[in-house]
C-alpha cells in the first residue's frame, strides 16, 4: 500500500484537525487521532491493494468535522462539509470525494444502515473504542457522573444492563471488519453480557 500523500496530510493537519480542539470530549483531538490510527491499522490489516489509504486517512480525519455545525446530525454535516471543501479537489477526483463524504455520513450507527463502501465500514469500526479497560472505565465514569447517588453494586447493574443492550444477542453495536482486535473485543464484551459476575470482577480489578 502506498504511503499517505504528504501534502494532503499537511493540508488536513493545518485546516481540519485543529477544529477538533473546539469540540466536546467525545469528539476532541484525542478522539480524532485515535480514530485515524485505528482506521489506518484496520485498512492495513485488510491487506487489499484496492484500498486507497489517502481516502481512509481523509475519511477518518473528516468524519466528525460536521460538529462545527451541530452535534445533532453531525455525520450528515460532515458529509456536506467534505463536498464543499474545495481544497480536497487538489488530491481527489469527484468520485473519490463522494466516497469520502459517504464514509463520513455512514460512520454513525444512527443511520440504521450498513455503510455503503469499505471506507465507511473502516471509519465506523474505527470510531468505536476496542480497548476493554478504556470502554469499561468510560462506562463507569458515565454512570458515576450521571447517577452519583447509586452504590457501587447499583453502578455495576446499570453498566451491565447497557452492555447487554449493546453487546448481548441482537445488540445495537455493529462492527463490520474481521480485524483481530475487533473480534477479540466483541468476544469479551459478549462474554461479559452473558456473565454478570465475570463483568463485576473485571470492574473491581479496574477500580
Amino acid at each position: 500500500m502506498k504511503d499517505i500523500n504528504t501534502n494532503l496530510k499537511k493540508y488536513i493537519e493545518k485546516n481540519i484537525l485543529p477544529c477538533y480542539d473546539t469540540f466536546d470530549h467525545g469528539h476532541d483531538s484525542r478522539h480524532i487521532n485515535a480514530v485515524i490510527e485505528r482506521a489506518l491499522e484496520f485498512a492495513k490489516e485488510l491487506n487489499n491493494p484496492k484500498i486507497n489509504m489517502n481516502i481512509v486517512y481523509t475519511s477518518a480525519a473528516y468524519h466528525d468535522i460536521g460538529m462545527i455545525v451541530a452535534r445533532k446530525g453531525h455525520a450528515k454535516h460532515s458529509h456536506d462539509y467534505v463536498l464543499s471543501d474545495k481544497g480536497l479537489k487538489d488530491f481527489f477526483n469527484n468520485e473519490e470525494i463522494t466516497l469520502i463524504a459517504e464514509a463520513c455520513e455512514d460512520h454513525s450507527t444512527s443511520t440504521g444502515r450498513t455503510p455503503r463502501s469499505i471506507y465507511g465500514k473502516i471509519v465506523s469500526d474505527a470510531d468505536k473504542d476496542n480497548d476493554m479497560d478504556i470502554s469499561l472505565m468510560r462506562a463507569w465514569n458515565y454512570s458515576t457522573h450521571n447517577f452519583p447517588n447509586l452504590t457501587e453494586e447499583e453502578h455495576f447493574n446499570d453498566i451491565h444492563k447497557e452492555i447487554v443492550k449493546r453487546f448481548g444477542e441482537g445488540g445495537s453495536v455493529k462492527f463490520y471488519l474481521p480485524a483481530e482486535k475487533i473480534q477479540s473485543f466483541l468476544k469479551q464484551m459478549r462474554h461479559y453480557a452473558e456473565n454478570k459476575e465475570d463483568f463485576a470482577d473485571a470492574m473491581r480489578e479496574l477500580l
